[in-house]
């Protein structure tokens, strides 16, 4: 079987997944199918015959898929400067134009807190060169490359290293 007839053979599959996103991402669906379908034209070409091919191409459909949503969750998170904080007394230019205004929403948390807190937390070797990275302004696929480690490991320890910062100032 050539590749265009497998790929012809299981197109509804890559509909079927890709209809399971429809009702939270309904404005992206178009987007989604596209990205099902590119994704089964992966999964026809790196295809070994090691399992079922649809058990196969299910598995590829569905990471494609949730590693487009990812990607476009994080342009989602992007704001304007002009945003409006503070019940819109202020925008994020105003701040960044003006040292005062820093100073003062940061004396809410004094800098010795700051240190208290952040030294209270038991940070792993893995988490400490993530964090390190990451503040030097290193990309996730760039700190992976560094360390050794998937992409995806990059971001579960930065969430990890988030959760642990919020916990901690929380007490």
């Amino acid at each position: 079987m050539t590749n265009e007839e497998m790929f012809e053979k299981n197109i509804k599959i890559a509909y079927k997944i890709a209809n399971r996103y429809r009702i939270n991402y309904l404005s992206e669906y178009e987007d989604i199918k596209q990205i099902a379908l590119l994704a089964l034209w992966k999964a026809v070409l790196t295809f070994n015959n090691t399992n079922a091919f649809s058990t196969y191409a299910y598995v590829v459909i569905s990471n494609e898929i949730n590693l487009y949503l990812r990607r476009n969750k994080k342009t989602e998170q992007e704001i304007s400067i002009n945003t409006s904080i503070n019940d819109g007394e202020l925008t994020i230019e105003d701040i960044l134009q003006s040292a005062d205004n820093i100073e003062k929403l940061l004396e809410d948390i004094s800098f010795a807190d700051k240190i208290r807190y952040l030294s209270a937390i038991q940070f792993t070797d893995k988490e400490k060169k993530v964090l390190i990275l990451s503040k030097r302004g290193y990309k996730q696929q760039e700190i992976a490359k560094r360390l050794h480690i998937s992409q995806t490991q990059v971001s579960r320890i930065q969430k990890r290293l988030k959760d642990k910062i919020l916990k901690e100032m929380e007490k």
